[in-house]
């Protein structure tokens, strides 16, 4: 029964967004506003189905508990870019529902695609990419190199802060160098444990898929009525879709940022899994620093 609902989910995520591009062609008030939602959350069924016809297994076959934790902790995950753009002020959204009520709700629908969709895509390109190997070297994760990526990481995260205007491209980067070295001391799945055994497989599948989910996002976006809109201090250029078009390779570095978060927040997890209050209270701290971001972007990012 599980299996005959992963495959129909193909069909049903097809005719959701198939019904949901005509709802915006014909202009329908509702689906202006939400298109982007229902657009993200079709193509993961879609991705999902196709995962798991292709390769016999997918996100959503694994676990759905698991599968419903990382759109949770998705929210969380962007909610810490939107954080920085209140300091670089990158993007501001436009025409958004007037309900505060209706507003959140599109947020926290709309940030818990993330880690989803990265991880759609990269599993689906990790069937293909592990057949071809496309392996380079071997980096060893030695002590004295994981320092040097928590000085770095932490480097590119006080120069983003104190000269926006100039570092603000080091925010999707500051993360890998910070998070990578304390999963590989934790013990998590990790980029850098892989490269050590010169296997490259899933550093391109989320490379990749960062690009792919990047330019959906943008396109998906541009055919919205409520979307948002960049402001680059020295790369608003060459526009493709709202992005300037050098803004897409910031996607990919982004992507393994959202990998690393990911596998800490695995972690936390299964530390918390057995302990109910701990468990309770680490969901209810979210929830209060999720209304918190939603009310910052209300008041910073929010164009009235």
């Amino acid at each position: 029964m599980k299996g005959r609902i992963l495959r129909f989910n193909l069909y049903a995520g097809l005719l959701v967004f198939v019904m949901a591009a005509i709802l915006l062609w014909l202009k329908t008030p509702f689906m202006k506003i939400w298109f982007y939602c229902f657009a993200w959350w079709s193509f993961i069924l879609v991705m999902d189905s196709l995962n798991f016809r292709i390769r016999k297994t997918s996100p959503l076959s694994q676990s759905m508990k698991t599968f419903l934790y990382s759109t949770f902790i998705s929210v969380f995950v962007w909610l810490v870019f939107e954080l920085f753009n209140l300091r670089l002020a990158n993007w501001h959204y436009h025409d958004l529902p007037l309900s505060a009520a209706e507003r959140w709700l599109g947020y926290f629908i709309a940030y818990a695609t993330v880690i989803p969709a990265l991880s759609e895509i990269s599993c689906f390109l990790e069937g293909f990419l592990a057949k071809k190997r496309p392996s380079f070297f071997r980096l060893e994760a030695s002590p004295p190199f994981l320092k040097f990526c928590v000085f770095l990481g932490s480097l590119f995260l006080i120069l983003t802060v104190a000269w926006p205007k100039l570092f603000f491209p080091l925010v999707w980067l500051c993360f890998i160098f910070l998070l990578e070295p304390l999963n590989y001391w934790l013990k998590n799945d990790t980029l850098l444990a892989d490269l050590a055994k010169n296997d490259w497989t899933r550093m391109w599948s989320w490379m990749l898929a960062g690009l792919a989910a990047g330019f959906l996002w943008e396109f998906w976006n541009f055919f919205a009525d409520s979307r948002w809109e960049y402001s680059l201090p020295y790369l608003d250029i060459w526009r493709v879709f709202q992005m300037p078009v050098f803004g897409y390779g910031g996607f990919i570095p982004f992507a393994l940022e959202v990998f690393a978060f990911y596998q800490l927040f695995l972690w936390a997890k299964k530390k918390l899994d057995k302990n109910i209050p701990m468990k309770t209270a680490f969901f209810l701290i979210l929830v209060i620093f999720y209304f918190g971001c939603f009310y910052l972007i209300d008041t910073c990012s929010l164009v009235r």
